[in-house]
């Protein structure tokens, strides 16, 4: 029985022994730890071959068996890094024949406009270089990313592979050594001997003595970056004595960059914005592809530790499929970005200078508007001589802005029925636009409305919208008094912008006077207690209206106790706003919260965006650490000398301390500059919530506003997670169905594997901690 195992034991050693002869021959001559290690363990088998009989079965049982079942995905894998590194060898040469061809397509289109200049050809030329640009700047960028990341990465996973490999071949080693020197104590010095050269293995130290010894491969030395090489005029054959190439045919020198021309089919905003989208998705891919690597490099490695090697060997199947696709996305993201950097360089310039326009005009502009409002707010002279029939001309001016206001309406409905007829408009809660769904409203920024079907769009989804959808012709008493017509509001309605139609000015109607009429006029002056304030900004001509008669008059005294007096200058108004100030201040929860800014806003309607901003900012005074009041609100008895109560004395500022954490609930897309990009688990610092439906705050050092319903507060040691696989956990009564990639918020400590989440509608459960992750 010993003999025939020493007979079985020989012929082993002799066929490996023959093995490492062809191994020997096809690597090259260099110092290998794991070779000698390997050819030591020979010679001490051959030595004990026929003492010992059972180190076969020992290095069946502890060597050969464990060795084979371990290293078996690592074979897998090995084969599939070279198949990638064919495949990516492949995609590059594609890239470079796309290039050659655009480079021809771009020489061709040049050719044809020296022999036949036109606008046809001259426009083929510069799509011809627009496209070869981009095929250049995408194939830099594949190579770049080939040449840093993607062989490295392949490089490194071969290092991961040998590593294995080593310290596999060198424990199942170790384990027969150990075991055979047990045996005897001759074969004891032997085999501890052996077991000291397996703990001097080292992978790497390998790997560093054959990267020197291996030849380096032709062709294949540091990056090199195509450079840009613009084609060039034929060489003159058979030029007679004067007659040299005609100059004008040339077409103009391009340089290595894209071209904006009339002629050119190129767009830089919207194809930077698909670049844009493009990288983002590209992004998201990576990041979904990377996370999906790493939980299957994670449970493979689980089950190589519970000796579960089919199942690890299933998986590297996955996880070499995964670090394929990781690399072409991370390929593609490198071309795409490499061709958004050449639209953003040209996107970077006209952005400065339309930004530095835009703030000078708007800065002007809100100035003099600003001024204009004070100016027209003084009180004439006494002496000025007042217009006779003052109150009837204004009563007929309301008349007719009324008749006005409705016969345009009906002109606007004469036209086109499918035409909108879109007015800007300020937006004081959050509508959602009806062509792109998104938020309408920046924070105060104006949208567009139809005056006729009364749908809101953008400014920029004018264009998309559907056909105008005249409304039915409402009733009296069902007509909206917040709706955009030509007519006067009442005096609760929300603070809006008022339609153009408004701003025109008023004119004086020069009818006859009616004594029947008059006197209905006087007797329904009470429903126009509001108008006061607007007929003020819109005819400059009369900076107010007051009665004729005396002011003792007894007519005038039941006008005053009626109407509280039209006018803004007397005194008596003066004294009526106060005591309306104090009254609104008493009733408290029966009044309109907007109440106080709607006398404001009467009395100067912005007639622009800008203005309309700055007079929504000084109205809810959103001031931080970064922002400073103007020179006029500063204080809030600036304007106590004037008649019409200050815009900013209304409202007091919530100023919050920079520990008012928020975690963001959903994206938010900015559509203005004064607004974040924010993303599901960012982290937002509140310092401003005096708008219910807007706040400002701070994240990744920018300050902007966001809707307040897309944050959630952070109590102190609560923390926010990220549920990582739909799931419905135990919530009470009812189930909370938490979605994949849902924000929640722990409000407890873990205990068992569990722990208690609270999610965006406060609604609180219990769910598993392996379903979420850190943010």
């Amino acid at each position: 029985m010993y003999e025939r195992h020493a007979e079985e034991l020989q012929m082993l050693v002799t066929n490996f022994r023959k093995r490492n002869s062809e191994l020997r021959k096809e690597r090259p001559a260099c110092p290998s730890s794991l070779f000698h290690t390997w050819e030591t363990l020979l010679q001490e088998v051959e030595i004990d071959s026929q003492a010992l009989a059972d180190i076969a079965s020992i290095l069946s049982r502890q060597v050969s068996r464990p060795l084979l079942e371990r290293s078996f995905h690592r074979k897998i894998q090995s084969r599939k890094v070279f198949t990638h590194r064919e495949s990516f060898e492949t995609i590059i040469a594609k890239t470079e024949e796309k290039l050659a061809k655009c480079r021809q397509e771009y020489k061709n289109a040049y050719l044809s406009y020296l022999s036949a200049p036109s606008t046809e050809s001259l426009s083929a030329y510069f799509n011809a270089h627009n496209a070869y640009v981009q095929q250049l700047h995408a194939t830099n960028g594949m190579m770049e990313e080939f040449g840093k990341n993607s062989l490295p990465s392949l490089l490194q996973e071969i290092e991961e592979i040998y590593t294995d490999l080593c310290s596999t071949v060198t424990e199942a080693v170790l384990q027969g050594a150990e075991v055979v020197s047990t045996r005897a104590m001759e074969q004891c010095r032997r085999y501890e001997a052996l077991s000291s050269q397996c703990r001097a293995v080292s992978g790497p130290v390998d790997l560093s003595h054959l990267s020197r010894a291996l030849p380096t491969p032709p062709g294949r030395g540091p990056i090199i970056k195509r450079v840009f090489v613009p084609p060039q005029p034929p060489p003159p054959t058979d030029v007679v004595e004067g007659d040299g190439p005609d100059n004008e045919n040339i077409p103009p020198p391009l340089r290595d960059e894209l071209v904006v021309d009339r002629l050119s089919a190129l767009h830089l905003k919207p194809s930077h914005d698909a670049l844009k989208h493009e990288s983002q998705e590209l992004e998201t891919q990576v990041r979904q592809i990377r996370d999906a690597l790493d939980t299957l490099v994670r449970v493979q490695q689980r089950s190589v530790e519970a000796a579960l090697y089919n199942k690890a060997n299933e998986l590297q199947e996955d996880i070499s499929m995964k670090r394929f696709d990781l690399t072409v996305a991370q390929l593609h993201l490198s071309a795409i970005n490499a061709q958004k950097e050449l639209f953003s360089h040209k996107l970077e310039g006209e952005t400065v200078t339309r930004e530095r326009k835009l703030s000078a005009a708007s800065t002007a502009s809100s100035k003099n508007k600003w001024l204009k409002a004070f100016k027209s707010l003084k009180t004439p002279p006494p002496e000025a001589e007042k217009p006779k029939n003052q109150m009837y001309h204004a009563v007929s001016t309301i008349m007719s802005m009324r008749k006005n206001g409705a016969a345009a309406t009906r002109e606007l409905l004469k036209g086109d029925p499918d035409a909108h007829n879109f007015q800007e408009y300020t937006y004081k809660k959050i509508t959602p636009c009806d062509v792109c769904s998104q938020v309408l409203r920046g924070h105060t920024r104006q949208g567009l409305k139809c005056r006729i079907c009364k749908m809101n769009v953008h400014v920029d989804c004018q264009e998309k919208a559907s056909k105008c959808q005249t409304k039915a012709r409402l009733l009296r008493r069902q007509k909206s008094t917040s709706e955009i017509e030509t007519r006067v509001p009442e005096p609760n309605v929300d603070d809006e912008t008022l339609p153009a139609s408004y701003q025109g000015g008023s004119r004086l109607s020069n009818a006859s006077s009616d004594l029947s009429m008059r006197r209905r006029l006087f007797a329904g002056m009470k429903s126009l207690t509001g108008f006061g304030s607007r007929s003020r900004q819109r005819s400059p001509g009369h900076r107010s209206i007051s009665l004729p008669e005396t002011p003792h008059s007894p007519r005038r005294q039941k006008l005053n106790l009626r109407m509280k007096s039209l006018s803004l200058d007397s005194p008596e108004s003066t004294e009526h706003v106060r005591r309306g100030k104090h009254h609104v201040t008493a009733v408290g929860a029966t009044s309109d919260p907007h109440s106080n800014q709607s006398s404001s806003s009467r009395i100067q309607s912005p007639s622009s965006p800008v203005h309309n901003r700055r007079l929504l900012s000084a109205k809810n005074i959103r001031m931080s650490s970064v922002e400073l009041p103007d020179d006029n609100d500063k204080s809030p008895s600036s304007a106590s000398a004037s008649p019409c109560p200050s815009p900013v004395g209304n409202k007091k500022s919530h100023r919050l301390l920079p520990t008012n954490l928020y975690v963001v609930l959903y994206n938010f897309k900015s559509r203005h500059q004064d607004e974040l990009d924010l993303k599901a688990g960012y982290k937002v610092t509140v310092i401003d919530t005096s708008d219910t439906d807007w706040w400002k705050g701070k994240c990744l050092g920018k300050i902007g506003f966001f809707p307040s319903k897309y944050v959630s507060k952070l109590s102190p040691g609560e923390k926010a997670l990220q549920v990582t696989h739909n799931l419905q956990v135990s919530d009470g009564e009812n189930g909370l169905m938490l979605l994949r990639d849902q924000i929640v918020i722990q409000v407890g400590e873990e205990v068992d594997g569990m722990v208690m989440i609270r999610s965006g509608d406060n609604r609180q459960g219990v769910c598993p901690i392996k379903f979420l992750q850190e943010v």
